[in-house]
């Protein structure tokens, strides 16, 4: 049998916040904002049909290393000591630093 993996990466911007307020009528809703810009968080996670794999949160983007420690990570939660288990197939989208050299 064959269990399929569902792989994708997501950034957030950590700055995002409302762009409005509100005060008592009359009085202008001000916002204090810190002088330093957020920082960039990439989530990758790995969803099978049982659930969550895998996941990690990491500061600024996702480049082929990262990829690769993912997927040693996910190989490690499949496999773990088990000594029979399904054939994986894992599916995720077409970006660049998948198809990587290194």
């Amino acid at each position: 049998p064959h269990e399929y993996i569902y792989m994708d990466e997501a950034g957030f911007n950590l700055t995002k916040r409302r762009r409005r307020g509100r005060n008592v009528i009359g009085h202008r809703a001000i916002v204090g904002v810190p002088g330093q810009r957020g920082g960039n968080v990439t989530l990758c996670a790995a969803i099978s049909n049982h659930g969550v794999v895998h996941h990690h949160a990491n500061l600024g983007p996702y480049n082929t290393h990262q990829l690769l420690i993912f997927l040693n990570y996910m190989r490690d939660a499949l496999l773990g000591q088990q000594d029979e288990h399904p054939i994986y197939v894992v599916v995720w989208d077409n970006v660049s630093f998948h198809r990587a050299l290194q």
